[in-house]
């Protein structure tokens, strides 16, 4: 009668273990899970600022800034001008996450002096850019006066693809006189 017994503990050992063990790991696949989600949405942050500067400025407020966040969320300002956004929209989905995966490819410093030094189109009534891109790396600033935006250049051209989708997504910011 004891060698009976003690296979039976051997059994039942384990089997008791496995019920007492501690499960936070996750739950089983079988069962479903009763505890509330732990992870918070991410945080919704500018990743994408386009100013435009000068010309535009002439008999009133006309440069638009488009600032487009990690959501795909598009805002317009008048660029200058401390006010709310005048326009609001949403980019399709995953378009500025495929812009932001490809400007992070990119060595900035090796374009830049690549396509050469820009120029200042404000100063002969033109139009002159500052963009700000938030990458993981830290953010990119290039100024049009500094860096040549070269449309022929891959990026310059997303670049505008990117703020050309960003007004179809809004509509066009209307010119005032002031």
């Amino acid at each position: 009668m004891r060698r009976a017994f003690i296979p039976a503990l051997l059994v039942l050992a384990p089997l008791a273990l496995v019920a007492c063990g501690d499960d936070s790991e996750g739950a089983s696949s079988t069962s479903p899970s009763t505890s509330p989600s732990t992870t918070a949405p991410a945080e919704t942050v500018e990743v994408f600022r386009y100013e435009a500067i000068g010309g535009c400025q002439m008999m009133g407020p006309n440069c638009a800034t488009y600032v487009i966040y990690s959501d795909g969320s598009v805002e317009v300002y008048r660029t200058g001008e401390n006010a709310p956004a005048e326009l609001t929209g949403t980019l399709p989905e995953g378009l500025i996450d495929a812009f932001l995966t490809g400007a992070a490819t990119i060595d900035f410093e090796e374009m830049a002096a690549r396509v050469g030094p820009g120029t200042c189109n404000a100063c002969v009534d033109g139009i002159d850019v500052v963009l700000t891109i938030e990458l993981p790396t830290g953010e990119v600033q290039l100024d049009s006066t500094v860096v040549n935006f070269d449309p022929a250049e891959p990026f310059f051209l997303d670049v505008e693809t990117l703020v050309a989708d960003a007004a179809a997504a809004t509509g066009e910011l209307p010119i005032v006189s002031r």
